[in-house]
């Protein structure tokens, strides 16, 4: 199978995903001295963001606060992940990644001069699922210092994130249909040692088309915000409520894309 990307070094790779996911930009060198990374011995710029985030949205609460935290911290390894393994057939070592904070924002990275990994898909899920649980557990302890985010909440949240990543990867290459994206999807899930905390779902539109959407089974708590709501996937809403507006959003697309 050809990939959308070829690189031949680590460069090359985050090059490519960052033309695939504009604003999430990545540099192979060193952690820089703000940059967020997995250590407890540098907690200060997680704290930084959660501070960022109370005083940007004071009324949405302990809740939100973590489960949006916990969120940014994750998304870009994730994210980079699911898409170097299926739309470059590589991985890079995601456990040294060091990640750019801005107010209530994780945008920007960096990782080690460590080169890529090759092997089956099978094997690169394995071990980025592998890889991503390593990562996760010092970031989930670095909230917890601030604001106590249950673990299977946060299993949920990134099992979410790791299905939006999905998502995206098939967004970028067609090629990824909805059949081997419902295959995919529980081999992703069970690598993160997750294996019922998420899930993709079908929805039929008037057109005859039938489009993935996330079957969420925790709230990010979006809706404490002054300015949120419930989100169209959030497992708050009742399904019939839930299926029409995905419908919508999904329909949009479809004309849209």
């Amino acid at each position: 199978m050809s990939f959308l990307i070829t690189p031949d070094h680590g460069h090359a790779l985050l090059a490519g995903i960052g033309q695939l996911l504009p604003g999430m930009d990545g540099e192979v060198g060193p952690p820089g001295p703000d940059d967020i990374t997995a250590d407890a011995a540098n907690p200060a710029p997680v704290a930084a963001l959660l501070a960022s985030l109370q005083a940007a949205h004071p009324e949405a609460g302990a809740h939100y606060w973590g489960s949006r935290s916990w969120t940014l911290l994750l998304w870009q390894p994730v994210y980079l992940a699911v898409l170097a393994v299926h739309l470059a057939g590589c991985l890079p070592a995601l456990g040294g990644i060091s990640q750019r904070r801005q107010p209530c924002m994780v945008l920007g990275y960096r990782l080690p001069d460590a080169g890529l990994q090759h092997g089956s898909e099978a094997a690169l899920i394995a071990s980025a699922g592998t890889q991503l649980q390593a990562l996760s557990q010092p970031l989930l302890e670095l909230v917890n210092q601030h604001f106590k985010l249950h673990p299977k909440m946060a299993g949920r949240l990134l099992a979410d994130c790791l299905l939006a990543a999905l998502l995206h990867a098939q967004r970028c290459d067609a090629r990824l249909g909805n059949a081997r994206l419902l295959a995919l999807a529980p081999q992703w899930l069970a690598a993160l040692a997750q294996p019922d905390a998420s899930a993709l779902m079908t929805v039929a539109l008037d057109d005859g088309r039938h489009k993935l959407a996330l079957e969420r089974k925790v709230c990010c708590q979006h809706f404490r915000r002054c300015d949120g709501e419930l989100c169209s996937t959030c497992p708050k809403l009742k399904p019939a409520a839930r299926l029409a507006l995905l419908k919508q959003e999904l329909s949009h697309d479809a004309v849209t894309a």
